[in-house]
């Protein structure tokens, strides 16, 4: 059995550009800091959590309060929601990842999960926005862990609980250049999903990238078949 593990934002949706924007949002109304101009690949953890953490303990030498994260999670959550409303366009699926995905939860030789570097909430919403659905699906996000690597950590141990088994390999598909280093630093399999076709992954060193989920049979093979 093999272990799939999708990212969401640019890899299963097509909302990288709306969820920035109501991050950075979320981040003045709950701090009073504008962040507009922060790389997301400068900071250390490239996760909800880890980008608030680590840019509240450059400017205020601390670490935000619970209540702090939990307004955050839920300011961040009502701008999309609000986005969502002015123009639900701005949510759309990555082509062809919702059959891609229900596909693959079909077939017996795969075992499906997802690990976002995203909040909890701001992660269904969007998910459930383009029609892709995780109901029974292993998964984790940055509720809970603040790291890339702990959060695909956590979406191994839920399947190998759930299928009982050893994998014979793990894949993870990603966007970014975060997702590729944890797949490094954790030796698993990586295929890129490059939606803009940046090139930014196969700079990096990625082997298998693809614009979209279109043509699923060759990536099916690619599942299937050895890593090389």
């Amino acid at each position: 059995m093999n272990f799939i593990i999708f990212d969401i934002d640019g890899t299963l949706t097509n909302t990288k550009d709306v969820d920035d924007k109501c991050f950075i949002r979320a981040f003045e109304e709950t701090f009073s800091i504008d962040i507009s101009n922060e790389k997301w690949e400068d900071v250390g953890n490239v996760t909800d959590w880890g980008i608030t953490e680590e840019i509240i303990k450059r400017e205020w030498d601390r670490i935000p309060r619970s209540e702090e994260y939990q307004l955050m999670i839920t300011n961040h959550t009502r701008n999309l929601k609000s986005e969502k409303l002015k123009d639900i366009k701005q949510f759309q699926e990555v082509a062809g990842a919702k059959e891609f995905f229900n596909e693959l939860i079909q077939l017996n030789e795969f075992n499906v999960g997802v690990a976002t570097g995203a909040w909890e909430k701001s992660a269904k919403l969007k998910l459930d926005t383009v029609g892709i659905k995780i109901e029974g699906i292993c998964f984790s996000n940055s509720n809970y862990h603040k790291s890339r690597e702990a959060i695909t950590q956590s979406v191994i141990k839920q399947l190998q609980s759930k299928s009982n088994k050893e994998p014979n390999r793990i894949i993870y598909f990603g966007d970014g250049e975060w997702d590729y280093k944890t797949c490094q630093n954790l030796n698993i399999e990586f295929i890129g999903i490059d939606i803009h076709k940046e090139g930014k992954l196969k700079r990096l060193g990625a082997k298998r990238v693809y614009q979209n989920y279109l043509n699923k049979e060759i990536i099916l093979n690619q599942l299937k078949n050895s890593s090389t």
